[in-house]
C-alpha cells in the first residue's frame, strides 16, 4: 500500500507564520506523519496548521511562529511606503 505524500496544497497556509509552523511540523514529525494527520482530520475540520498540530499532539513553539524582527521591520517599511503613495 502506498503511503500518502503530504502536499502543501492540502494544507491551508495563510501567512508566513503558517508556513513556518508547517515546516516545523514536517521537520519534527516527518512528512508521512503530517500527511496521515491531514487524512485524520475529523468531519469538516479545515486543514489549518494548528489543526494538524492538534492531531499530531504537537505544540509549535512561539519562537518558530513569531515573525523575526528584521522581517517585521522590512514589512513595516513596505507598509509605510504604500501609505505615503496614497
Amino acid at each position: 500500500m502506498e503511503e500518502p505524500t503530504p502536499s502543501i496544497a492540502d494544507v491551508i497556509i495563510e501567512s508566513d507564520r503558517d508556513l513556518r509552523g508547517y515546516a516545523y511540523l514536517i521537520q519534527t514529525c516527518g512528512e508521512t506523519r503530517v500527511a496521515n494527520a491531514r487524512q485524520k482530520l475529523a468531519g469538516r475540520t479545515r486543514p489549518y496548521v494548528s489543526n494538524l498540530a492538534k492531531v499530531l499532539g504537537v505544540t509549535i513553539p512561539e519562537i518558530v511562529v513569531i515573525t523575526p524582527r528584521e522581517e517585521a521591520r522590512q514589512r513595516l517599511s513596505e507598509i509605510k511606503k504604500i501609505i505615503r503613495r496614497e
